[in-house]
């Protein structure tokens, strides 16, 4: 015998009604339950309305909320001499952030010469054009000349710093 909502029942109703649960939640209509499990249609609608009834009128419970629920300072701060033995029993972190990775084997150089990218030319005819907008007519061709002789020597200027740095690093790493 088994309790079901409150009504004590035998183990083959509560087979049945595990049954035509089963059924209906597997898609089964009321009407093909009741013939398979040789049960009145009426009884199979009830047992499924009862037990939608029952399952609806379960409270969910939220396991994280009820542990919340139980905390005792939830309302308010504990005592200051529980805070400080809170705040001493803390441990900062030993943390070891911005490594650097030594690769474990020599990592080839790249040729990136064939890659769609900056058209420093362009830039820098636009650059002696923007900069000889402002200049006599008869000065124009000189400035733009010096223009972009100058911005190819900052370029190349730039690369060379890049080097140096990277053979200090090479060396510096024993790369």
């Amino acid at each position: 015998m088994k309790v079901q909502r409150g009504v004590l029942v035998d183990n083959d109703e509560w087979n049945n009604i595990k049954d035509v649960m089963f059924l209906h939640d597997s898609g089964i209509s009321p009407e093909k339950i009741s013939k398979v499990k040789n049960i009145d249609l009426k009884r199979v609608k009830e047992i499924i309305a009862n037990m939608s009834e029952a399952i609806q009128k379960r409270s969910k419970k939220n396991v994280v909320q009820e542990v919340g629920n139980q905390n005792k300072w939830k309302n308010e701060l504990p005592a200051e001499e529980i805070l400080r033995q809170m705040v001493e029993s803390l441990e900062a972190e030993d943390r070891q952030d911005g490594a650097r990775t030594i690769p474990s084997r020599p990592i080839d150089a790249v040729d990136r010469s064939d890659r769609l990218g900056e058209d420093t030319k362009m830039n820098d005819r636009i650059a002696a054009q923007r900069a000889s907008s402002n200049a006599p007519d008869v000065l124009k061709d000189v400035v733009e000349s010096a223009t972009i002789a100058q911005r190819r020597r900052e370029r190349e200027d730039w690369k060379n710093v890049k080097e140096d740095i990277s053979e200090l690093l090479d060396d510096d790493l024993d790369l």
